[in-house]
């Protein structure tokens, strides 16, 4: 399948050899570019800014996209109706590695169960390498959406504060330096012990591969999606 590769940073080579190990054919342009021909689906690996016109070329052009880039969530309702007018199709998500989306599962598990001891303060940290553009990063916001959802006496996501922590709140915190591939640990404190769960990525190959294995199952199908769809339609199969 020809598969069009949006982006040629770091993440953008990265779904290269991805697509080139799963026997795909990668045709390589930039912000900018027009959208190529003939080709299936698409993979974003870009900037914020430019994902929704990135979205549009790509609907024009009959093509199913993948969105990888982060900072857009707030445009995902334009995104969505973007999609649905051209009768396309569009998966999604903070973080295609299979792990990383294991670990929400688990966290929100987790999270359901340390609602119900107030004594327990949650938080989340990600480590980011320092050319990352948004902080904190998409996959912990997604780890707070998952604590504010599941409820407790802490429920509101803070990333800036002034003074002390209010105390319904609970703290996001980031941290960018060289070259971190991606670490985010959600932790409960009591002041009398802690609970950690923690995910740290090794390389950028799992959010490459995930990004083509989503490319594979939008190719067929319509709608807007979110990688967790791929995930469980793909388990089912097995």
């Amino acid at each position: 399948m020809k598969i069009a590769v949006v982006g040629y940073g770091k993440m953008g080579r990265e779904v290269e050899d991805a697509l080139r190990d799963r026997g795909h054919e990668a045709v390589s342009i930039d912000i900018g570019d027009e959208y190529p021909e003939c080709c299936a689906v698409g993979i974003d690996f870009t900037q914020a800014d430019a994902v929704l016109g990135n979205i549009e070329k790509a609907m024009r052009g009959g093509s199913r996209y993948v969105v990888g880039t982060t900072g857009w969530s707030d445009r995902l309702e334009e995104a969505r109706r973007i999609v649905a007018e051209a009768g396309g199709g569009l998966v999604h998500s903070a973080n295609f590695s299979i792990g990383v989306n294991l670990y929400f599962r688990i966290i929100r598990r987790s999270a359901e169960i340390m609602a119900r001891f107030d004594e327990y303060d949650p938080y989340v940290i990600e480590r980011h390498h320092r050319q990352k553009k948004d902080a904190p990063s998409g996959t912990a916001k997604v780890l707070a959406r998952i604590l504010e959802e599941e409820g407790g006496r802490r429920r509101r996501a803070l990333s800036a504060f002034e003074g002390a922590m209010p105390d319904d709140a609970f703290h996001v915190a980031s941290l960018r330096a060289g070259g971190i591939v991606g670490d985010h640990v959600v932790g409960w404190d009591s002041g009398t012990d802690e609970i950690l769960i923690e995910h740290h990525a090794r390389s950028r190959r799992g959010f490459a591969l995930g990004a083509v294995m989503a490319a594979e199952w939008i190719a067929t199908r319509s709608g807007f999606h979110t990688f967790e769809a791929v995930l469980d339609d793909l388990s089912s199969r097995e």
